[in-house]
């Protein structure tokens, strides 16, 4: 199991006092006190030290009228001088993205997923990356994340953070992609969920989490890949079998089928996207067939492990908005639990595997924000050394 996001009256003093201004969005350091349970003349000298830092700022302006002294004056996190990096490597495209320390994304690109060893491929994205920044030079890199669906991709997960690491000179952290969204769904939501919540993903690749919230913030209880869960259909899989999900719910499936039925005329999820949405009935079909059979799905894992509320999450359950309701009713009526279920969708807008990436990099942010700067500080200073 695994701590995702620190929260509550637990850790360092920094990260508490982050994590709080992160959520409130804007606070003052009576309320800080309050929140995390720390005394006020420890809240003033986090509060001071954090903006020194650059992480956060005072909001003197927005301070209520009348109110006295610098206890009342209202702080925030500081979005304009440090920037995390991010990369999603996908079966069919890598992302790289600059996000801010909200967890929002400044600026990310997308390109075609080479046929790269993990040397040629950390150059790629550190190339992407730097180009990036070089049109943000007022914002200092601090963090960097990196995400992917694994045991989908051609990549070991530790050989290529490591050479993004060397290549970006930054400690990378890499996370499975799924558990990921599912803390980039904890970091934007504005309370706590108490009890379990069933995170489904749905893209090229489809798999749950499972998270339970806790005191510390929210746990990772189980993580579970559905991409070659069996289905009973014909369509030969990648990995050889046939009837797997993705055969039938993954973009590259959908779009290939819209294609072969003439419906558009290149295999492109945004085509098919797009036909449906001008009133094709064919393009409209192919994506609630594939709704209703996400629905069965989250309807079976759901019985596996009685969550109290789900999330679907990822643009195979979120790209078309009119088959929503198709994938709750399909849910509702394939679930052999008779309980009322709680299901929503993601609360986390534009492109989610930069978001996820980006949460990933904030991670060390906010579970040590004066040491991630600390090693900044270092690596300048042995920079400094070398260049003489």
């Amino acid at each position: 199991m695994m701590l995702v996001l620190a929260l509550g009256p637990f850790g360092p003093a920094p990260s508490r006092v982050m994590t709080h201004v992160r959520r409130a969005g804007l606070i003052s350091r009576d309320e800080l006190a309050r929140r995390t349970g720390l005394s006020g003349s420890s809240v003033a000298r986090t509060v001071t030290a954090l903006t020194q830092a650059g992480l956060l700022r005072e909001r003197p302006d927005l301070a209520p009228e009348g109110a006295i002294g610098r206890p009342s004056v209202p702080v925030e996190v500081d979005v304009d001088q440090h920037v995390t990096l991010g990369a999603h490597v996908g079966r069919q495209s890598v992302t790289v993205s600059l996000g801010d320390l909200r967890g929002g994304v400044l600026a990310r690109t997308t390109f075609p997923r080479p046929a790269d060893a993990a040397p040629e491929l950390a150059r790629r994205v550190a190339d992407e990356l730097t180009a990036l920044l070089a049109k943000d030079s007022t914002r200092m890199a601090i963090s960097a994340g990196l995400v992917a669906p694994w045991g989908d991709v051609a990549h070991d997960r530790d050989e290529l953070g490591d050479e993004l690491g060397r290549t970006l000179g930054l400690e990378v952290e890499t996370w499975e992609l799924i558990p990921a969204i599912a803390a980039a769904e904890y970091l934007n939501r504005p309370e706590d969920l108490p009890g379990s919540t069933l995170y489904l993903y749905a893209r090229d690749t489809v798999g749950f989490v499972m998270a339970n919230q806790r005191a510390t913030g929210m746990e990772i209880a189980r993580v579970g890949r559905l991409s070659h869960f069996p289905t009973g259909g014909h369509h030969r899989c990648r990995c050889g079998r046939t009837g797997c999900l993705e055969t039938l719910v993954s973009e590259e499936a959908v779009a290939r089928a819209a294609h072969a039925a003439g419906v558009v005329d290149r295999p492109e999820i945004q085509l098919v996207h797009a036909a449906a949405m001008a009133g094709d009935d064919a393009a409209s079909q192919l994506l609630r067939d594939r709704a209703e059979q996400l629905g069965r799905v989250a309807a079976i894992v759901r019985d596996m492990v009685h969550p109290d509320r789900v999330v679907l999450c990822g643009q195979g359950f979120t790209a078309y908005p009119p088959a929503l309701d198709v994938i709750r009713t399909s849910l509702r009526a394939h679930t052999a639990t008779p309980t009322p279920l709680d299901i929503s969708f993601t609360r986390v807008s534009g492109e989610i595997q930069a978001v996820a990436a980006g949460t990933v990099a904030l991670r060390r942010v906010y579970d040590d924000p004066l040491g991630v700067l600390a090693e900044q500080d270092d690596d300048l200073r042995d920079e400094r050394c070398l260049l003489g």
